[in-house]
């Protein structure tokens, strides 16, 4: 017979009941009994509101499992007040077959078993195998259904092995077999399990969730839309397949993050060497002796080894960063610094634009006082940081790069 989703329900409840107990760990020495309540699977069961044809229904399921020898019955005037189970181990068979499921210790053996062959994989999925075994271990739940549990640590598998630019779209489709579950079920899960497990950045403490969430795939090449670098200045590109691209100040371009490893060598013209926070800036930003470039984004793998190449072809330029003169700005030009070993300087970001754009500033959040404090702790912009915190203010890039174009 098919039993219905009511009656399997009922079953499963008192399988689970049974397989939680002393008695199923053959650690009980006296009897016990398995029931639960008709409210457990109906809610509105025992309600006066309770439509009489839906209540009939449900009795005469439950009857069946009765007449069945699955279940007993124990009634109070016209109504069902307990569910309770058979209890010998033919029955529990008998459910099993029914859910179409395993017995628990087989199951939490299997479960086990897969988890373990992620052991030492990645430090990450390692890190999260080991958290279910512990689980299961313990005679809880793993935090995760198996089948979900597959395509979560198939996902971690390929993102934190990714080393080629990819759209999240075609993620999407290469694991989940579907162009869209990724952004409907997967993403912010993956996201949250990676900002947990990674040594977050400072960078992404004061971003709002989809902003973290970009931050954190960019660092594994995982992109919403193709990403591109802007450049304005006068240089010579040469790339990998002999082709040669000469830039002058009047015509900026852009290339995409892949054509980047095409790359072989840049030749800059012009004296300083300027990487830009924000679009709008580089766009106002028209100097003679600067080589501007916008990196769109996080700075990834890919974005920072091509300013390595930059710096080698390049060692005798000046390098700068141009940002907000907020602490997140300093963040972002340490980060930058760390990750490429290049001597950049803080380009415009001092306590005279704060005196001299005052009128522009904004009050510091709760963030950018922890941030600002962090960084004088470390020894890091000192004049600038206390005089933030001092004047309680902080500004945002474009009103300087405005200001000094139109002078």
């Amino acid at each position: 017979m098919n039993y219905s989703k009511i009656q399997k329900q009922i079953l499963q409840k008192l399988l689970t009941k049974y397989e939680s107990s002393k008695t199923y760990k053959g650690q009980n020495s006296v009897n016990q009994n398995f029931s639960i309540k008709p409210t457990d699977v109906f809610k509105d069961y025992e309600k006066d509101s309770a439509d009489i044809n839906t209540i009939d229904d449900f009795e005469k399921q439950c009857k069946y499992l009765e007449n069945e020898n699955l279940i007993h019955l124990n009634w109070k005037y016209d109504r069902i007040s307990r569910i309770t189970a058979y209890d010998n181990p033919e029955n529990w068979e008998k459910y099993r077959n029914i859910l179409e499921v395993k017995d628990k210790n087989t199951r939490l053996k299997e479960e086990i078993e897969y988890y373990s062959k992620y052991i030492n994989t990645n430090q990450i999925i390692t890190e999260l195998a080991k958290e279910q075994i512990e689980r299961l271990n313990l005679g809880k739940e793993a935090k995760y259904e198996r089948t979900e549990a597959e395509k979560i640590f198939n996902l971690l598998l390929f993102i934190l092995n990714n080393k080629e630019e990819i759209l999240e779209r075609e993620l999407s489709i290469s694991v989940l077999h579907d162009s869209k579950l990724w952004e409907k079920k997967y993403k912010s899960k993956i996201c949250k399990l990676l900002k947990e497990k990674i040594n977050t950045f400072d960078l992404i403490q004061n971003a709002d969730e989809k902003e973290a969430n970009k931050i954190i795939l960019e660092q594994y090449n995982i992109f919403d839309n193709p990403t591109y670098v802007y450049f304005k200045g006068k240089a010579n590109i040469h790339f990998s397949d002999g082709s040669l691209i000469t830039i002058s100040q009047e015509n900026p371009i852009a290339l995409s993050s892949v054509s980047l490893k095409n790359i072989t060598k840049l030749e800059i013209i012009n004296t300083q060497i300027i990487t830009i926070e924000n679009l709008t800036t580089f766009n106002r930003v028209n100097k003679d002796d600067l080589f501007c470039i916008y990196l769109s984004g996080y700075h990834n793998s890919t974005k920072q080894n091509f300013l390595k190449l930059i710096y080698e072809n390049n060692k005798n330029k000046k390098y700068y960063h141009f940002g907000d003169i907020d602490p997140d700005g300093f963040l972002i030009l340490e980060n930058l610094k760390r990750k490429t070993g290049i001597p950049f300087s803080e380009y415009k970001m001092t306590v005279t634009e704060l005196q001299n754009y005052s009128t522009y500033t904004k009050s510091l959040e709760k963030n950018d006082i922890t941030k600002a404090t962090g960084l004088i702790s470390q020894g890091l912009y000192l004049n600038t940081m206390k005089y933030m915190l001092e004047n309680n203010c902080k500004l945002e890039q474009e009103i300087i790069s405005w200001m000094e174009y139109k002078k």
